[in-house]
């Protein structure tokens, strides 16, 4: 995006140039020059020449671009403190380009983050960028064009500034008060706006991150709002870690049967004896097939160890309880015939492949 973003800034950049009448041909050359070389430490040298041999005629209306130029090429050679001086020189002048402004503000914001030099500007600068996105959609909502086009232009910038606006401005919350439970918990809301806009993995990344943060802080139910809303992405790569998770919060705040739901979820995918082991101590009592059937699994994941619990369990539970009324054959078989199915289950998963 960034890239893209970019070369629609040199094309204003250079388009601007023929706006104005050049003062001598040596500094129209070196103008074009400057804007329209491609590699960057050469550019940022091109850049810097023109503002010191220019810099000081006020009147200039060139000016304005090359200092936008300056802290694009500065923000992507990575240096952050000129980013942000040549940016806000640049934000100084009166009608910035949009597309401009906005990436502008989003490299003096990045950079603040980066430097850890000053949260708050890096979410001031955040803030800027959503409400002129935010004046540009009801501008173009206003404007009478067709409404598929302007709501396409008006995803563009949601998913281009208003998403990373919100993700630096999570950052920002988290990075200046981590120890603080209120800041963690409005930064996970922060990347959860952003998520809404822009369902990059990362920021799902993120938003996990902060909750099991916030669990640690005894919010188990904010950690769970969270991670909830993010659990049903497509091709979640974390659903076995993310329904482990809800399973162990939804149990901390004693809801047994959605601790249930989510700890079998995680099963499914990865069959673990221990939870196994949960699972049927959970449901053994109002539900003693299913009970017989993790133990059986939790017993056969540990290597058929006959002095597990996972074994007395398993043999307390259906010879007195499930088979308490058959005869003693029928109750060998069934005790047999529960061990082979919970083999055929289990398949090949060994006790260190689960534990993995």
């Amino acid at each position: 995006m960034t890239k893209k973003i970019t070369f629609v800034t040199i094309l204003v950049l250079v388009a601007s140039f023929f706006s104005f009448p050049a003062a001598n041909k040596e500094k129209e050359e070196l103008y074009l020059k400057a804007i329209t070389e491609k590699d960057l430490n050469t550019k940022i040298g091109l850049l810097k020449e023109y503002e010191q041999k220019y810099g000081q005629i006020k009147e200039d209306k060139t000016l304005k671009f090359i200092y936008q130029a300056l802290a694009d090429t500065s923000y992507r050679l990575k240096n952050y403190d000129e980013t942000i001086n040549y940016g806000e020189i640049a934000l100084g002048y009166e009608d910035m380009d949009q597309s401009i402004k906005l990436n502008t503000l989003l490299f003096i914001a990045n950079s603040f983050l980066i430097l850890k030099k000053d949260f708050d500007k890096a979410y001031s600068n955040a803030e800027k960028m959503i409400e002129l996105c935010d004046k540009f959609a009801s501008q173009m909502e206003n404007s009478g064009q067709d409404k598929a086009k302007v709501e396409q232009m008006v995803n563009v910038n949601k998913t281009a500034f208003i998403a990373p606006a919100y993700s630096i401005q999570a950052w920002a919350l988290y990075s200046k008060d981590k120890d603080n439970p209120e800041s963690v918990k409005l930064a996970a809301q922060k990347f959860l706006k952003a998520y809404e806009i822009d369902k990059a993995e990362r920021t799902a990344n993120m938003i996990f991150s902060l909750s099991v943060n916030l669990s640690q802080k005894n919010l188990l139910q904010d950690a769970i709002d969270n991670v909830e809303k993010i659990y049903n992405r497509e091709n979640n790569p974390k659903i076995f870690i993310e329904s482990s998770f809800l399973g162990q919060m939804y149990l901390r705040l004693k809801e047994k049967e959605k601790a249930i739901h989510y700890m079998e979820l995680a099963y499914k995918i990865k069959p673990q004896a221990d939870a196994a082991m949960s699972i049927g101590r959970m449901v053994n009592k109002t539900d003693p097939e299913k009970g017989i059937r993790y133990f059986s699994d939790a017993y056969i994941l540990n290597g058929e160890d006959v002095h597990s619990d996972a074994y007395k369990y398993l043999q307390q539970l259906y010879f007195m309880v499930v088979a308490k009324d058959k005869s003693n054959d029928e109750k060998e078989k069934g005790f047999q015939q529960i061990l082979d199915d919970a083999k055929a289950r289990v398949g090949n998963v060994t006790k260190e492949e689960t534990n993995n």
